[in-house]
């Protein structure tokens, strides 16, 4: 990835891919300690491992410069965007949450669409 001749990432891509990492990190021990319920390991833990893995293989994909994961970027922002809109109504904080991470991911995935592509 060559952003202006650099090799760093840009501040507001690298603040959007560190959400991805806490959520990813978030996700991770949520599963992990949901594995210990034998009555909540299907339910709980094995997609709270599946979220983090993605967060954490989308970070990973977006700092290799793989064109692929550009797409799966919007479609996980759109989908963060859509749950807290979803949520807003029961809890305005998590929507709130959710809502922010989803419509900042795909300003900032839209507006470093093309440098990442080039890469």
């Amino acid at each position: 990835m060559s952003f202006q001749h650099t090799e760093t990432v840009p501040l507001p891509l690298a603040l959007h891919l560190a959400t991805y990492t806490v959520i990813g990190l978030f996700c991770a021990f949520a599963g992990g300690l949901n594995l210990i319920d034998p009555g909540h390991i299907l339910r709980l833990g094995l997609p709270m491992l599946a979220l983090a893995g993605f967060s954490w293989g989308y970070v990973f994909g977006i700092l290799m410069a793989r064109k692929e994961v550009v797409a799966l970027g919007f479609v996980a922002s759109v989908a963060y965007a859509v749950v807290g809109l979803w949520k807003l109504g029961a809890d305005w904080r998590l929507g709130a949450l959710l809502l922010a991470i989803g419509v900042y991911g795909a300003i900032t995935l839209a507006y470093y669409r093309r440098r990442i592509l080039e890469g």
